[in-house]
Formats: C-alpha cells, sequence, structure tokens
C-alpha cells in the first residue's frame, strides 16, 4: 500500500449524516474544474440526490477518508443500479484533485466491482469526458485510467455535449416560426398535468416510437417518478408540448430543467416527437417556444447546455440552427465485474 492509500476508510454516505454530507460537497466544489465550463454543483440538487434517484434505479453512495487528511472524505463514488439490467453504472468516481494518481481511485472502482457483483450484475460502465477533435482541450487521464482497470470504450455511439450561450447568440431573435396548421402549443411547469402523464411517459420511453404501453395509471406512469426525483432534489423544469388537434394526443415536447443554486445554467432535457408527425420541423418549434417560455420565468438563464448521440444528427442539427456549439463527447466505457487490469 503507498502513502496516498495507507489509511484509508472507506463507508457508505448517508443522506443524514450531515457533517460526512458536508465534507462530500467540499469534495464536489474542489473538483468542480475538471471539466471547463461546466455547470458548478448545486448543494441542493447533489444532497437531494441522496435521497431521490433516478426511477427505477437504486444508487449505491459511499465516500472514502483519509487519516492522513484529518479523516476528511477525499474521494467518492456512485454506484447507479437500474432495476431488471445486467448492468452497474458508475455515475460517480471522484478522487480530490491533490490526492489522484496514488491509488485511491482504484481502491474506489474496486468497491464499485464488488458493490455490483453483491448486487448480482456482470458488467461496469461509465461514462468519461474527452475531447472532440478540434475542440477544447480534456483531461485524458480518465480515459487511461479506466484502460488502467481494464475497460474499453463500448460500441454504442458517444454523447455530443453542446453549450448555448445566451450572451453570444439569441436564437429568439427573430421569434418564433409559425406553428403548423392542425398542430397548437401548449406549456407546463415542473409536474405535468394528468391528462399529458401518460402520454409524456409514452413519448419519452419509447423516444416517439410508441412501443410501450399507453394503459397505465397516471399516478405511477415514468413522468410522475421522475417528478418524484426532480422536486426531491430542488429542481425546476419548464415543458412546451406540441397537440395534434385532430386527435388531442400530444405530439410531442420538449423539457428544460435547472437547479435552485444555479441561476445562469439550465439543462436542455428531451425533445421528442412522435414519429408520426415528424417533417413539420416542430422539434425546432419546440425548443424555441420552450426558451421562450423559460426566459420569461428565470431571466437570468445565460447558459444551456444539452447532449445528444452522435449519430442522433437530426437533432445535432437542430441545436446547431439554434446556437449550440459542441464542446466534447461524452464515451461509454463498459468492463466485466471482477476483471481489473494491472496497469
Amino acid at each position: 500500500m503507498n502513502d496516498s492509500t495507507r489509511g484509508l476508510r472507506l463507508s457508505p454516505l448517508a443522506a443524514d449524516d450531515e457533517t460526512t454530507v458536508r465534507q462530500w460537497l467540499t469534495l464536489l466544489d474542489d473538483a468542480a474544474g475538471d471539466v471547463p465550463g461546466a455547470a458548478p454543483p448545486c448543494a441542493a440538487d447533489m444532497t437531494g440526490s441522496l435521497r431521490f434517484p433516478p426511477p427505477a434505479t437504486k444508487l449505491e453512495d459511499w465516500v472514502v477518508r483519509h487519516e492522513g487528511r484529518g479523516d476528511r472524505v477525499v474521494g467518492a463514488l456512485r454506484l447507479a443500479l437500474p432495476d431488471g439490467a445486467d448492468v452497474a453504472r458508475v455515475d460517480q468516481l471522484l478522487v480530490h484533485p491533490e490526492l489522484r494518481r496514488g491509488g485511491i481511485g482504484r481502491a474506489l472502482y474496486g468497491r464499485a466491482a464488488e458493490l455490483a457483483a453483491g448486487h448480482g450484475r456482470s458488467v461496469l460502465s461509465g461514462t468519461v469526458v474527452e475531447a472532440l477533435p478540434g475542440g477544447p482541450v480534456r483531461d485524458t487521464a480518465p480515459a487511461a485510467f479506466a484502460s488502467s482497470v481494464g475497460a474499453r470504450r463500448a460500441a454504442a455511439p458517444a454523447g455530443v455535449h453542446q453549450w448555448l450561450d445566451l450572451a453570444r447568440h439569441d436564437p429568439l431573435a427573430s421569434g418564433l416560426p409559425a406553428v403548423p396548421a392542425g398542430y397548437s402549443l401548449v406549456t407546463w411547469g415542473t409536474i405535468t398535468p394528468d391528462a399529458y402523464a401518460v402520454r409524456v411517459s409514452v413519448l419519452e420511453q419509447s423516444l416517439g416510437d410508441e412501443s410501450f404501453d399507453e394503459d397505465q395509471e397516471v399516478g405511477t406512469s415514468y413522468a410522475r417518478e421522475f417528478e418524484t426525483m426532480r422536486v426531491g432534489r430542488g429542481r425546476k423544469a419548464y415543458h412546451t408540448g406540441v397537440l395534434h388537434e385532430a386527435s388531442g394526443k400530444l405530439a410531442g415536447y420538449t423539457s428544460v430543467s435547472k437547479t435552485t443554486g444555479n441561476p445562469g445554467y439550465a439543462l436542455q432535457g428531451m425533445t421528442v416527437v412522435h414519429r408520426a408527425h415528424r417533417g413539420h420541423r416542430l422539434g425546432a418549434l419546440l425548443k424555441l417556444a420552450n426558451l421562450e417560455y423559460v426566459l420569461r420565468h428565470e431571466p437570468a438563464v445565460r447558459l444551456i447546455e444539452t447532449a445528444n448521440a452522435e449519430d442522433n444528427t437530426a437533432m445535432i442539427a437542430v441545436n446547431a440552427a439554434l446556437g449550440f456549439t459542441p464542446t466534447d463527447r461524452w464515451t461509454t466505457w463498459t468492463g466485466l465485474v471482477g476483471a481489473t487490469g494491472s496497469g
């Protein structure tokens, strides 16, 4: 055991352990510069995440303390365990910047593998931020670490991470495009109206292909489960939907959310249009109309981030037309539980 790992103590992170949670939040702040330009961590959002996991997902949160650092938190692990999956997802594996490359990350990864095995999972996956060709420089250490523990880039398309800087580009300068004949727009806030909750759930889970059962209960729908997480984390959301007037059904919708601690930042979330209604430029209309809706209620917002799979060229093109600029790639790495590298 080297000097960095001597005196380490791993323990679960409990939401009601206020001292440990405060130290964990300090660690997040200390590491906030890992991805330049990213939104700072919001204390309310992160604290809420300890109690309110994503729908159909169990979270394992752990911290590592270091006796040589006054027994303070110097590393953190979050393992997400989606229901019915063979994969355990490493959503957070973080070491204090002053203590990296000393074995603490490997110890956390080892704990992740142990936890995954204990939950019957055979694959670990995680996301690594990497530079785009010709884009801003990004730290290559995360990819090198993933490789050193035996993980490999997955074949799945990477995510293209994009930002819209409203101080440099105003996509609303020319106003909103006309709503196509036969359609109308509706808006709502954080809580989806009962009339749309099931349809929103179907659109999101099927990505507009409607392969999911629409005959589900409003109160237990995916939309309601997601709202439980969002409200528990202190987030607000703004939605614009497009109604197909002849059928009375929601043909698509888009969502922007934001934390309480970052008034200048917002996250462009899901934008989906049912396959039967594509070809009318409804995706661009929804995003522009929702941006106007957001700014009416959140005038301090100046930076909006989003991400799309790199093979989703249609939505990336829509984003580019709105002024979003690609900044980096989010690649998925996977490794077999129990198989770690020696590098």
